[in-house]
């Protein structure tokens, strides 16, 4: 966490009104240069299973996720971010799901998700398709593809994820993180909303996300993205606790799925250049809703989600 002294106290007081008694809560704060310490240290003085670790500069958002984990001692870890928000019978819910699947590595809730200053639900997000996908590539092939992001804040097996990379120096790697958890067991979910996420107004830009990935580092000239991506995926198939024919079968996953983006992105160019300005729209949302859109996503406001999610994922109007 950096700087959340708009939203920390709501996002604690969601934790320690949780009908589940047991539970350690850590605060890792990035050097923070607002009144967030003195808000944490507040909460921390009023409940003791609140532990406050702050760091004297900001060593990145990355950094910051790896450090909690490793100070947690609990069989199951979450990560709750400055500015989320979880009803009281989250983790009670969670904790059940996971005490009745000993095979299950992580759970999730359904999750409203909400834009920043807007009042508007625009979406929820679900695990639905992951109960239709059976065997080790077909469950890493569906992280894959269809993964929601906000599946990072579910409740995770903390002995599953200690067989992983966990978050490594390169953009998106909190998803090739969960995609590697994938091999070590199944993701489930509690079908209620009990999880509120809320977006930025505005998506960042490739050069704002990696620096605040990485403490307010500047991206290289040379860095790509997508390219970094795959071997992220790679090396963490490669290091799996898992035999080689297996390995060799995930990395047959991962190729396949990497050639069917590249080919998205070529079209999705392709067809941003010639299409005409009175038919980007209806082009570019008949695009999205026939290779590119989550199932595990129900859209709850049309055109917000347009303008939020589509037009932005597109690249078309920049």
């Amino acid at each position: 966490m950096f700087n959340g002294e708009r939203h920390i106290s709501r996002a604690l007081d969601s934790l320690l009104e949780q009908d589940y008694a047991n539970l350690e809560i850590i605060i890792s704060d990035n050097g923070s240069t607002d009144a967030t310490p003195e808000i944490c240290r507040e909460y921390a003085h009023k409940d003791p299973r609140i532990k406050y670790n702050r760091s004297e500069k900001n060593m990145g958002i990355l950094y910051n996720f790896n450090r909690v984990f490793e100070l947690s001692k609990g069989k199951y870890f979450m990560w709750a971010a400055h500015d989320d928000k979880r009803e009281r019978s989250f983790v009670n819910a969670c904790v059940r799901k996971m005490e009745q699947s000993s095979g299950a590595v992580l759970c999730q809730v359904h999750t409203a998700s909400y834009i920043e200053g807007r009042e508007e639900l625009l979406r929820v997000a679900t695990l639905d398709s992951f109960a239709n996908v059976s065997g080790l590539a077909g469950r890493y092939r569906e992280t894959l593809k269809r993964l929601p992001a906000v599946a990072l804040y579910g409740l995770y097996r903390s002995s599953a994820m200690r067989q992983t990379h966990m978050l490594r120096k390169s953009m998106s790697t909190e998803l090739a993180f969960i995609q590697e958890l994938s091999i070590y067991g199944d993701f489930i979910q509690v079908p209620e909303v009990l999880f509120t996420y809320f977006g930025r107004p505005k998506w960042n830009t490739v050069e704002q996300d990696y620096s605040a990935a990485l403490g307010g580092q500047n991206k290289p000239w040379w860095y790509l993205p997508f390219f970094i991506l795959f071997c992220d995926h790679f090396s963490r198939i490669a290091g799996a606790r898992i035999s080689f024919l297996r390995k060799f079968q995930l990395w047959g996953v991962l190729i396949q799925d990497q050639a069917r983006q590249v080919f998205l992105k070529l079209l999705i160019k392709s067809a941003g250049s010639l299409c005409p300005a009175g038919s980007k729209e209806r082009v570019g949302e008949a695009i999205y809703w026939r290779w590119l859109h989550n199932p595990n996503t129900r859209v709850a406001n049309d055109g917000l989600f347009r303008e939020r999610i589509i037009k932005p994922m597109l690249g078309w109007w920049r």
